[in-house]
């Protein structure tokens, strides 16, 4: 009985080893390795002139985004296929490793970036722009206001000094850091004239509200009590803060006292 409870609990370990075993991933570091030289010209990593340890790395990558739930090797041929169908994800995890590794991109590395990086670009258009100003390249600078547009959150208010629809809330250009002034938030959201909109259809408590506040919210779809507002920034919407002004009081004081009843 003993050696037939001991044949048992063994069974049950071989049993438990074998659905390890399948549960067990490719081992996508080996198979990197082992495609590295024809991976590498296929990426075009020889052309963009990349330190040696940054293309193994970039290789590991994109293999381990393709591969990394898959449990059998696959073939040259196979790899090739799947790359060029995930082509632009592919493409973004080699523009990421650049900007990540690489202090000062070269010309043909930063057209690479530009062209062909697409969302990965974002978290850091900034250096990229920096870079290209630097270099003169108003061609790719061009083209990375495309990339903005598409891949980034263009915001209702354009900066004046690099072009980008990228002011953010806080009055500064996410892409080149120039800081504008709320005068100019004013004029390029027309809050004057949303102001007034706003006034005629928010009730007489609210008006007060804003009033004892001393600011509103302000974007693209009108003016928001601070009180509201912050609910339509959580969703993504671009709110940005203006302090009200003396004309701004004239002009929410005349709609509470117009009122006849008070809500």
């Amino acid at each position: 009985m003993e050696k037939q409870v001991g044949d048992k609990s063994s069974g049950e370990k071989a049993k438990k080893r074998r659905r390890r075993s399948k549960r067990k991933g490719l081992d996508t570091a080996k198979l990197a390795l082992s495609l590295f030289s024809d991976l590498r010209a296929y990426l075009g990593l020889d052309v963009l002139k990349l330190p040696g340890k940054l293309e193994e790395k970039i290789v590991y990558e994109v293999i381990d985004m393709l591969y990394s739930h898959v449990s059998s090797k696959p073939k040259l041929d196979a790899v090739l296929r799947k790359i060029k169908r995930f082509r632009d994800h592919v493409n973004a995890v080699i523009a990421a490793k650049i900007l990540e590794e690489v202090e000062n991109p070269s010309d043909e590395q930063l057209e690479f970036i530009v062209y062909s990086g697409g969302r990965a670009v974002i978290p850091e258009i900034s250096k990229v722009y920096s870079l290209l100003k630097k270099r003169g390249r108003e061609d790719l600078i061009s083209y990375l206001e495309s990339v903005w547009e598409k891949y980034g959150f263009p915001s209702p208010v354009k900066c004046p000094k690099c072009g980008f629809r990228a002011v953010m809330p806080n009055s500064s250009c996410y892409v080149c850091g120039y800081v504008v002034t709320e005068d100019y938030i004013r004029k390029e959201l027309e809050f004057d004239e949303k102001l007034k909109a706003y006034v005629e259809i928010a009730s007489v408590a609210e008006l007060k509200d804003i009033a004892d506040l001393g600011y509103v919210l302000v974007g693209e779809e009108g003016v928001f009590s601070p009180r509201y507002g912050y609910k339509l920034s959580s969703k993504g919407k671009l709110l940005y803060p203006v302090y009200l002004k003396s004309r701004d009081y004239i002009v929410i004081n005349e709609a509470i006292a117009s009122r006849k009843i008070e809500i």
